[in-house]
């Protein structure tokens, strides 16, 4: 599925990272604006029929429904428990990842999406859209619905979550006044 306009945190989208379990992974947070009922409700509709499918499959049993891990978490919940950040707040979040790199493209006004290769162009903070999918999974006595990351889409640039800026911006003061102009020598040798 494709999500709605949403905001991505802890993007690791052109380089795999370690996971808690020392995987390496392509991740990221999905942000989801609690006021984005209709958003809201397609991606419960797509952990509902992965919910099904597990039961189709035998990954779990009717009884067993009731304490699966779901992955539609309350960003305002854990971030008054300390564990997420303030952009968490007023939003529902997903975390999805991929071993596969998943593809970055950049909307474009009247045009077809242009790929991303640049990490500095698509960062944690940025707006867009996510194209995942869900899955039943049953591993070591953990059962629930797992985030598989496809794609993602750049829609508008965001204030970074790392607290870094672009160059441009930390030197935007900088006039260049101390700069002095010196001649360059190119060397004289001999000349056959």
């Amino acid at each position: 599925m494709i999500t709605t306009l949403v905001r991505f945190s802890y993007l690791n989208a052109f380089e795999a990272k370690p996971n808690p379990s020392g995987d390496l992974k392509f991740s990221a947070s999905i942000l989801i604006p609690k006021e984005d009922k209709a958003g809201i409700k397609v991606i419960q509709a797509a952990i509902n029929e992965a919910v099904q499918k597990g039961l189709d499959n035998n990954k779990f049993t009717k009884a067993q429904v009731a304490g699966l891990r779901l992955p539609l978490r309350d960003g305002d919940k854990e971030f008054e428990q300390g564990t997420r950040g303030a952009e968490y707040k007023g939003c529902f979040f997903l975390n999805s990842s991929s071993t596969n790199k998943p593809g970055v493209v950049k909307a474009q006004a009247g045009g077809p999406p242009v790929p991303i290769f640049d990490p500095d162009e698509f960062y944690s903070g940025c707006y867009g859209r996510a194209d995942i999918n869900f899955f039943p999974y049953n591993q070591a006595g953990n059962r629930g619905i797992g985030v598989g990351l496809n794609n993602l889409m750049l829609v508008k640039e965001g204030e970074r979550l790392d607290g870094r800026q672009k160059a441009e911006e930390a030197f935007a003061d900088y006039t260049g006044e101390d700069v002095e102009e010196t001649a360059v020598e190119t060397p004289q040798g001999d000349l056959e």
